[in-house]
């Protein structure tokens, strides 16, 4: 009887104990959580239109989109995707485009699809088709790199900001071409700043471990 009652004791003392190390404020703990994020959406990197969030394709253009002076940035990038052979254009007709005229429509390639994932268009997409399916193109996924430090948990909200490098994995072939690297600076910067820029993001201490907070 004794015998059971100290292992029951010594089970519930290593339960304790591994639960304290999952919610300490460790490097391990919380790049553990910063790891996990990263394996979700949010850890892609994605090409996106100069002020407006990622690109959707399919998607539909007027030729007053095209041809307006402020449309430079997207005329080029649109020129380095289309040459990349990662999308193709072909004239609006009722399938592929909401009512644009004389304009043109481009959608995602063979090649295209290889990097797509599926996401939600923003509501009122100007350049929406009536495709009820829109993808991102997506050119690399971050992983942690190392976490460089974190702030004492705050003892009511019981959260931390943590700083932390990253680097790339399943880097897109394409990512290193010039036209795309001028077109999309995003690109360039993201590998230029790969295990150098500190990156902050806020954990919040829950009895499972650390999440993210938004």
């Amino acid at each position: 009887m004794r015998t059971s009652l100290l292992i029951a004791a010594v089970s519930a003392a290593l339960l304790v104990a591994a639960c304290g190390k999952k919610n300490d404020a460790s490097e391990s703990s919380l790049g553990d959580a910063i790891s996990a994020d990263m394996k979700t959406n949010r850890g892609l990197l994605c090409l996106n239109r100069s002020g407006r969030g990622p690109y959707a394709f399919p998607s539909a253009y007027s030729n007053r989109d095209l041809n307006e002076y402020s449309a430079a940035a997207l005329r080029e990038q649109l020129a380095a995707l289309e040459k990349s052979g990662l999308i193709a254009r072909a004239a609006p007709t009722p399938a592929n485009t909401n009512a644009k005229q004389n304009g043109i429509a481009y959608s995602l390639t063979g090649e295209g699809q290889k990097y797509a994932v599926e996401t939600s268009r923003p509501a009122g997409d100007p350049n929406a088709t009536s495709d009820p399916r829109a993808w991102m193109l997506c050119y690399a996924h971050v992983k942690l790199d190392k976490v460089v430090g974190w702030t004492e948990p705050d003892p009511t909200a019981h959260r931390s900001d943590v700083t932390y490098t990253y680097k790339l994995e399943s880097v897109a072939p394409w990512m290193d071409d010039r036209d795309i690297k001028r077109a999309f600076p995003d690109v360039t910067a993201a590998d230029r700043e790969a295990g150098e820029t500190k990156l902050h993001i806020i954990l919040e201490q829950r009895e499972d471990g650390w999440v993210r907070v938004d």
